[in-house]
């Protein structure tokens, strides 16, 4: 019976993993100054999701330091989040709906240029959801073959 357990949490342990894998997002700016690179790791709704925001140099491919930008969110063409003067590489954002978004990175380094990137939040699959379920079956099982 230990064993069964284990093998399901063994199998449910890389679902876990997978639901925090980054994304890679990445655009040039308006006028192609800079490649805009965002590594987004996506959480379930309501949950933080981070965004690691880098800036590229496309001639050399090197990252630019301390690039000044505005970081906003929008839904169906409504800003839902709206950040200004950031100089952060990280922005955490909540969404409280599954659904089509927008993040747009703007007015890079004072320039007015920007990039944006359409993503599509979805619900993570969440291990603690499975987990009771599959101890209850497991449990189940262990009833029935007592028998």
């Amino acid at each position: 019976m230990l064993k069964a357990i284990l093998t399901v949490l063994l199998l449910l342990v890389p679902l876990q993993a997978f639901a925090q894998e980054q994304i890679m997002l990445e655009a040039p700016s308006d006028q192609s100054t800079f490649l805009v690179e965002i590594g987004w790791t996506p959480a379930d709704i309501g949950a933080e999701n981070t965004f690691e925001i880098r800036f590229i140099e496309p001639e050399t491919g090197k990252k630019v330091e301390d690039v000044v930008y505005d970081f906003a969110i929008a839904q169906a063409g409504n800003t839902v989040l709206e950040r200004t003067d950031q100089t952060s590489n990280t922005q955490q954002v909540a969404f409280s709906v599954a659904g089509p978004y927008t993040i747009i990175v703007d007015n890079i380094d004072g320039l007015g240029e920007g990039a944006s990137f359409p993503v599509q939040v979805t619900p993570e699959f969440q291990v603690a959801w499975v987990l009771p379920g599959a101890l209850a079956a497991l449990f189940a099982l262990r009833k029935k073959l007592s028998r």
